[in-house]
């Protein structure tokens, strides 16, 4: 089996480069930032976000996503270290204001300054950037880790009900996706975006994280497999038993889920009765499909520095290590009355 599962990893090799790249961009210690245009003022600086904390790692590609309801902004930024000048950065919005944005910088540190420009907003609107980062594109390969040992493996596990690319009108990858048949462990995400409140905005998120991921990020396709929203709605993602894009050197063998939201302060986003039972189901299913160890199940903050899943998902890890082996006090503490937002 160990050797099967060599195989696996040493055919999906070139692909493991990609995904998870990103380190967070913090200004006064605080991801993200929100700012207020008012309309009728015509041409102006709406923004500024001054200098950010310091970024000890050299960069070249800045990414914003966020909402933006009035499509008039445009932005730009500079590198505060060497020649000082503005890039103006290619912005993609949706109908609903989701949006984000990119910029290419030649490699090198620096901290980071943002600027917002109106042209001509015809509302008063806010704004939010929920995720500020930069990143290098090409970082060095990883090694291939150790082989872990599994449990027995039930090809003819009932998956839970989940809601399929074609419902959420997935674009095709843009490169063919790599294999990685044998998953042997779990990695809990938070989107740090919209927490959405109906199926149909759910579906539309995913849509967006995967215009994101391929046209912002450059990767293949959406980075998990599976979304799962705080109406408990499980959402296929990246195709099971492919190499996802969501943990940087970790990819392998790993089965990305996110939750719709951002369940860390300031936002405080709450996962939900129903969130938990349906990752707590999907979990049970991969172990017993894959004979995947529970224990194995992480938060993103695990493998690297990031608030990712937030500090109000990263708490429930225990309780759905539990529900993922089948524990009945773990249902049981997961199907609670979530508390209020």
């Amino acid at each position: 089996m160990k050797a099967e599962l060599l195989l696996a990893l040493l055919l999906a090799a070139p692909a493991l480069r990609a995904g998870d790249l990103g380190s967070e961009v913090t200004f006064g210690a605080r991801g993200g930032a929100r700012f207020h245009v008012n309309a009728g003022y015509g041409p102006q600086i709406v923004f500024d976000s001054g200098p950010s904390d310091p970024l000890p790692d050299a960069w070249d590609t800045l990414l914003i996503q966020g909402e933006m309801p009035d499509p008039s902004l445009r932005f730009a930024a500079s590198r505060q270290a060497g020649p000082a000048g503005w890039v103006e950065l290619e912005v993609h919005r949706f109908p609903n204001g989701r949006f984000w944005a990119r910029g290419r910088f030649p490699k090198r540190t620096g901290a980071l300054r943002l600027r917002a420009f109106d042209e001509g907003s015809t509302s008063d609107h806010e704004v939010t950037m929920y995720a500020v980062e930069v990143f290098a594109e090409n970082p060095d390969a990883p090694s291939l880790p150790s082989l872990p040992s599994r449990g027995p493996m039930d090809p003819g596990a009932t998956p839970p009900p989940v809601h399929g690319r074609a419902e959420w009108r997935a674009a095709p990858p843009t490169n063919p996706l790599s294999p990685d048949p044998l998953p042997w462990r779990i990695t809990l995400h938070h989107t740090g975006g919209r927490y959405t409140a109906s199926l149909a905005e759910s579906l539309e998120e995913t849509r967006f994280i995967q215009d994101f991921h391929q046209n912002g990020r450059k990767w293949s396709d959406i980075a998990y497999h599976f979304v799962v929203d705080p109406l408990g709605n499980i959402i296929e993602a990246r195709p099971l038993e492919t190499l996802g894009a969501h943990t940087l050197n970790n990819n392998e063998g790993n089965v990305g889920i996110v939750l719709l939201g951002t369940y860390h302060p300031p936002k405080n986003d709450q996962p939900t009765a129903a969130q938990l039972a349906s990752v707590g189901e999907l979990g049970r299913f991969l172990v017993r499909r894959f004979g995947i160890d529970p224990a194995s199940l992480k938060g993103h903050r695990d493998y690297k520095q990031t608030d990712c899943p937030g500090d109000l998902a990263y708490v429930r890890l225990a309780e759905l290590r539990g529900a993922f082996a089948g524990s009945q006090r773990a249902r049981k503490s997961a199907a609670r009355p979530s508390a209020t937002r």
